[in-house]
């Protein structure tokens, strides 16, 4: 053993048992290594309630000397008042209970400062067992504990700040766990279960999941912020188990150490379910609105704007791809008599059905509008020979002769049909138009329930 001071400091309290435990058995030498060490180092008889070693090392620390140690009352009235029944109680439990043991506690120095020290105290027992002396040193641990207790306060000051933010917050570590989070994150967690419950990971408590986030729905805010060390955002649906969407857009800061490395995030959550349920509505009423601009509010069917649109976009796409296409005008015949006869109510239900019927004969790529009153409009795309135009005008004007019954009543129209063709008649909307129409008035002079070609192509 030399004569160097030992610093306990540097040894973990594993070790510091293992020394006392492994030097009792050599009295001499356990005795110059406790006469050596930085620290308090003691013996205390059990049966006679005395210390009967304290090494010279308490007059510096303490500024009491070894005589002034005699008995348990004597070591309690050194501790400080707010921690002496504490550490007492403390000692005297693990003793009967024949444990080795170690304590924190604070100790009033003779000239009444205070320091904090760590007590490591082991037992030596007779043949049955039994404690009979307790040997152990004291730590002055006072400068890394107000360091500590100055981190405890810092991390209580947080807690307090983080607290009282509504929105939810988790500090999250590079490895997922979250050490620290606010009353508003742990009240959605109240009652569940972890697979660490004192480390539990951001995406078990999030989303329910055993796995870290990922995928372009569930961007990961950490694994974006270690690669970049830049602040992001991202915004997650959260799923209740009931099925229900909540969403939350996420901000998630970088945490850097002493040496600038990116070692976590803070993540504040912020609900934007009122606002995205708020925003799908607008839209949602936007596109009604829109659908309502260009359609028809009786038939549904794309209304004079929206066909003058549909007509003109027709127009560029069989020029650029040099087609043709057909231009229908339809007007019922005998529908004034209708709703002269019945009233407006059942008018509008003769041309709700006729539109119906008049759609079960169309292809998809066709385009049926009603420009107001009983005239309607169809674009025919895709024809090979004239003779197609006119097998879809006399289904049409066949669907049209089938009686219609509403409320009880059955009536009767037909359909005069007006028909131009793209390019051999007219290369432009308003000529096309202005062509079929013409021919529409050629079927109702020539008996109506007819169809007609523009007169430029007769």
């Amino acid at each position: 053993m030399n004569n160097s001071t030992t610093h306990l400091s540097s040894l973990s309290k594993d070790e510091l048992i293992a020394i006392i435990q492994s030097d009792t058995q050599q009295a001499q030498s356990f005795k110059n290594l406790l006469t050596n060490i930085n620290g308090i180092s003691w013996e205390y008889n059990l049966k006679t309630d005395s210390f009967t070693f304290v090494c010279p090392a308490t007059q510096k620390i303490l500024g009491y000397t070894p005589q002034e140690w005699v008995n348990y009352e004597s070591w309690k009235s050194m501790i400080h008042p707010s921690d002496r029944e504490r550490a007492a109680s403390y000692c005297a439990t693990k003793t009967q209970d024949g444990e080795d043991h170690f304590m924190e506690y604070k100790m009033l120095k003779k000239n009444g400062e205070t320091i904090w020290v760590l007590d490591i105290v082991t037992l030596s027992k007779d043949k049955n067992g039994s404690p009979t002396e307790l040997i152990g040193f004291i730590i002055d641990i006072t400068q890394n504990k107000t360091a500590q207790l100055q981190v405890e306060k810092e991390h209580r000051f947080l807690q307090t700040v983080l607290d009282s933010i509504p929105d939810p917050i988790m500090i999250i570590n590079e490895d997922y766990s979250v050490p620290m989070m606010n009353k508003a994150r742990k009240s959605t967690i109240q009652g569940r279960a972890f697979m660490d419950n004192n480390s539990p990971k951001c995406y078990e408590i999030s989303h329910f999941r055993n796995t870290p986030c990922d995928g372009e729905e569930h961007a990961c805010p950490l694994k974006n912020v270690l690669e970049t060390k830049k602040t992001t955002k991202v915004v997650h649906n959260h799923k209740h188990h009931d099925g229900s969407d909540e969403f939350f857009e996420l901000t998630a800061v970088p945490l850097f150490d002493a040496d600038h490395n990116c070692t976590g995030i803070l993540e504040t959550a912020v609900n934007i379910t009122p606002h995205i349920k708020l925003r799908n509505e607008l839209q949602s009423s936007n596109e009604k609105l829109m659908h309502l601009a260009h359609h028809d509010y009786l038939t549904g069917l794309p209304n004079r704007a929206l066909f003058m649109d549909r007509l003109s976009q027709t127009i560029k796409d069989a020029t650029r791809n040099h087609m043709q296409f057909a231009l229908f005008f339809m007007d019922l015949d005998h529908f004034k008599e209708i709703n002269d006869n019945y009233g407006h109510d059942i008018g509008d239900s003769v041309l709700k059905e006729f539109s119906k019927r008049c759609l079960s004969c169309l292809r998809d790529n066709d385009t049926l509008a009603r420009l107001g009153g009983d005239e309607f409009t169809l674009i025919m795309k895709g024809f090979n020979t004239k003779a197609d135009i006119e097998t879809l005008a006399r289904k049409i004007i066949t669907i049209s002769n089938k009686p219609l019954v509403i409320d009880g009543k059955t009536l009767h129209i037909s359909t005069s049909i007006g028909i131009s063709l793209f390019t051999e008649d007219a290369n432009n909307a308003d000529e096309l138009l202005v062509l079929a129409d013409d021919a529409m008035y050629m079927a109702k002079k020539h008996g109506k329930n007819n169809f007609y070609f523009s007169q430029r192509e007769n």
